[in-house]
């Protein structure tokens, strides 16, 4: 299988992960029993529920890489699309690949420099 082949196949594959993914995101978030009550669903349980259980931290994870190369993927694959793109293939895949590396850093760090889960990993830390 040629390397246009798995990417072809990556982006459907990825855009059906989105799909999920964005379905269980907006299930969590927005539908759930906390959000149905008079005061609606605050930012504190929000934190509260999603650092309490580290699924909740996998999916967004996963959420965020799936979404960086689908999306980085699309707009590579779109400026292929162009004559002077052919030419420039290697320079538009590495500058593509290095945002994404920043990205991806920029948004792990979010979740490993909030303090509310590393207040939750002491806890647990401690708790065993």
């Amino acid at each position: 299988m040629t390397g246009r082949a798995i990417n072809w196949y990556l982006q459907r594959i990825t855009g059906a992960a989105l799909l999920v993914l964005l379905v269980m995101h907006f299930w969590v978030e927005h539908f759930s029993a906390e959000a149905r009550t008079p005061t609606g669903l605050t930012f504190e349980i929000i934190q509260r529920r999603f650092f309490n259980n580290h699924w909740f931290v996998a999916v967004d994870l996963s959420f965020l890489f799936i979404a960086l190369y689908h999306g980085l993927n699309g707009v590579r694959n779109i400026l292929l699309d162009y004559t002077w793109g052919v030419r420039m293939k290697k320079p538009i895949t590495a500058m593509l690949l290095l945002l994404g590396v920043f990205v991806a850093y920029w948004g792990v760090t979010a979740f490993i420099g909030n303090p509310h889960l590393q207040q939750i990993s002491t806890t647990i830390t401690a708790n065993r």
